[in-house]
């Protein structure tokens, strides 16, 4: 596991990566970790093997414009990755460049999903939520990983509502028309 940058990877130019084309979040910069200017990373994907294929990332902090990296290896790092850029060789340079940023990648560049019942989060965030009867419920604006089960955030008039994400209560969920319909959670929306 873990890999550098003489090994495979994919073949994304900077060029493209920067291009603005739309992008999906693999990982948070939580910390610079030792002297060679690794950071930790929380991997934001169901595989962190997921790094393997990853040759060049976007990192995104907030109030600072966008910069595109190479990434020259990768290692496990309980209960995360480190992760070594090109050009950032410093804990201080990791510090002040990558800490507190998201990695993220062009949307054509996610890995598939483990099964056909699965979901990126960018791909349920802003469907349009009914009950069975066709009532308005809201928008998904995020899903939060909980240890028992993933759950909903739904914002409706302004006020944001918890449903668990479980086959009782998803009447029918279609990514491709953008529609999540709920059953049983009446109560949840007075």
């Amino acid at each position: 596991m873990g890999r550098s940058s003489g090994e495979g990877g994919d073949e994304t130019s900077p060029e493209r990566v920067a291009a603005g084309a739309e992008r999906v979040t693999v990982g948070y910069v939580v910390r610079a970790k030792g002297v060679k200017g690794e950071v930790k990373v929380k991997p934001l994907t169901h595989s962190v093997e997921r790094f393997d294929e990853l040759s060049v990332v976007v990192v995104e902090r907030q109030g600072e414009p966008d910069r595109v990296l190479r990434i020259e290896r990768w290692r496990p790092d309980q209960p995360g990755i480190l992760v070594k850029f090109a050009g950032i060789d410093t804990p201080e340079a990791a510090k002040e460049c990558l800490v507190k940023g998201y990695l993220t990648i062009c949307r054509d560049e996610v890995a598939p999903l483990p099964s056909s019942d699965a979901f990126y989060v960018f791909d349920l965030v802003g469907c349009r939520v009914e009950d069975e009867s066709g009532r308005d419920l809201g928008a998904v604006v995020d899903v939060l990983e909980m240890p028992s089960t993933d759950v909903f955030i739904i914002r409706r008039n302004g006020e944001e509502v918890m449903v668990p994400m479980v086959s009782s209560f998803i009447s029918d969920l279609s990514v491709a028309d953008r529609r999540l319909i709920l059953r049983g959670v009446e109560e949840l929306f007075q």
